[in-house]
């Protein structure tokens, strides 16, 4: 066997030895290869979905999958749909320059006609090769044909029915845009041969988009007298999150690397603290990049509900703190990493004031990674020395008991601070039902108020998430709140007028 033969003979084998053939500078990283091993496996299922985050490369991977199973059957027959049509022809181009290219031509120069106008079919959205065993199988139907959720399909017969990015965000986030793509893809039952197999490669937006539904579509097994014997998934499924961890620390998906040329590729922390600068909607960029949707139909607090107070209007008169006029009692709460041994994990720290009309004010919030005693009570007393507030609320676990206790002991007694200690280790409810009870009426009575930026924009995020990556800043809150207790409320509505002197600068202004 020639050395061309050799290649030849490894690429047709081999998805990932036939990618770095056909274009050698396409860099892959372990999750790709890992992919290639997962998708290719000899006990694969017929039908596949392929969910992985933004800028992953998974369209560009089954574009190649595609060039590859035309290598390996030329006879083959593929439906390939993208949300729209101009997304499926863009992927057949991509397909086009594969099989046209030199390098794949020296290998399968019987595959496509070189000249142009000989070629069976060869249009913008769809192609038939020329290769000898499409004729000796009398096929039909073109070797690839591209369709968007609009195209009429019905008519057609494929071998394979590719699904790529059919969820976006135009048809994602309204219950008639996930009818149409749903309609779409039911057409398949009809128009896939027998033994077809059905690959689908996407990102979630929404908890009932068709991702969704099809992780919850199960098939019966049944007997030789026609008794169902069990039901298994319909899809095998194959999904990833750009890190591990949730909150942009964790081990990336496809870790950054360098190409020979000196172009980047892959996340690390700072790349994708990039991509999500560019969101100003946190839910959607959970969902495409950590493959996490929320429903925000029926979250119970809602973007709407937020109020925004002028932090330069927070000021301080003889020990007291105010708002504009109104007299502000302030509390605290600490929410303290889980154990000392996680130092991964956050602790934060939430200073909120309420007037006398029981309007909750978030004052300040700290948040930090630390595993030593000491770091906590210097964060502690840095908010203490700040704020002046008497009364803070530790929540106590098994595992954060000793924590408190020696702060207490040796830290917030040995210092002098007038400061109140409540230990709180909540068991009637839930965390969720504590949270919700405490937050959600204040929010929608818009009893709420936040400062604009830092901090409070990672609060906004837990409250607007049904499942964010933490909840340290929203249980914390809760924490301060459950302890506050309102002014007197003075006579005519005002507790004091607050004269433009006594501003002081450490509470700043504006973010």
């Amino acid at each position: 066997m020639s050395r061309k033969e050799q290649v030849k003979l490894v690429a047709e084998n081999d998805l990932e030895a036939f990618i770095k053939l056909v274009q050698p500078k396409r860099v892959l990283g372990n999750c790709h290869r890992e992919l290639i091993r997962w998708w290719t496996r000899q006990d694969a299922l017929s039908h596949q979905l392929i969910l992985m985050p933004r800028d992953h490369q998974k369209s560009a991977l089954a574009a190649f999958r595609v060039a590859w199973e035309i290598t390996k059957n030329p006879a083959i027959r593929i439906l390939y749909i993208s949300a729209t049509s101009k997304l499926a022809v863009k992927q057949l181009k991509f397909i086009k320059d594969i099989l046209t290219s030199d390098i794949y031509r020296f290998y399968w120069p019987e595959m496509v006609n070189e000249e142009e106008s000989k070629r069976e079919k060869w249009t913008e959205t769809e192609v038939a090769v020329d290769h000898p065993m499409r004729k000796a199988e009398s096929v039909r139907d073109p070797t690839i044909f591209t369709a968007g959720l609009t195209t009429t399909i019905t008519g057609l017969h494929c071998d394979l029915a590719v699904l790529d990015d059919v969820v976006v965000e135009d048809n994602a986030y309204s219950e008639e845009g996930r009818n149409r793509v749903e309609t779409q893809v039911s057409y398949l039952a009809s128009i896939t041969g027998t033994d077809s197999n059905v690959w689908v490669v996407g990102t979630r937006y929404h908890p009932l988009d068709l991702y969704g539904s099809m992780m919850e579509a199960f098939i019966e097994t049944y007997d030789d007298e026609g008794n169902s014997i069990e039901s298994a998934p319909l899809y095998e499924v194959y999904q990833k999150e750009v890190e591990d961890r949730g909150d942009g620390t964790g081990n990336f998906l496809w870790p950054r690397q360098q190409r020979i040329d000196g172009k980047w590729f892959g996340f690390n922390t700072q790349e994708l603290a990039k991509k999500k600068a560019q969101y100003y909607d946190k839910g959607k960029f959970r969902a495409q990049y950590y493959n996490d949707p929320n429903d925000y139909g029926t979250a119970s607090i809602s973007r709407d509900m937020f109020q925004y107070y002028n932090r330069s209007s927070v000021k301080e008169d003889n020990g007291f703190v105010y708002y504009k006029d109104r007299r502000l009692n302030l509390f605290a709460a600490m929410d303290f990493a889980y154990s000392l041994s996680k130092r991964a994990d956050y602790t934060c720290i939430v200073v909120i004031g309420v007037d006398a009309f029981h309007n909750y004010y978030v004052l300040d919030i700290d948040r930090f990674k630390t595993n030593l005693i000491s770091e906590y009570f210097s964060h502690l007393l840095a908010m203490y020395q700040k704020w002046g507030f008497r009364k803070i609320r530790l929540e106590v676990t098994a595992a954060q008991s000793m924590i408190v206790k020696d702060l207490e002991e040796n830290y917030i007694r040995t210092h002098g601070l007038a400061l109140s200690v409540d230990p709180n280790s909540p068991r009637a409810k839930t965390k969720e039902e504590r949270i919700e009870a405490a937050l959600q009426p204040k929010y929608a009575n818009k009893q709420m108020w936040h400062f604009i930026g830092g901090n409070c924009d990672l609060l906004e995020e837990e409250l607007l998430l049904q499942k964010p990556p933490h909840d340290d800043l929203k249980d914390c809150l809760t924490s301060a709140i459950e302890i506050s207790v309102a002014p007197a409320r003075m006579g005519g509505g005002k507790n004091k007028i607050v004269k433009d002197e006594l501003f002081h600068p450490r509470f700043g202004g504006i973010y």
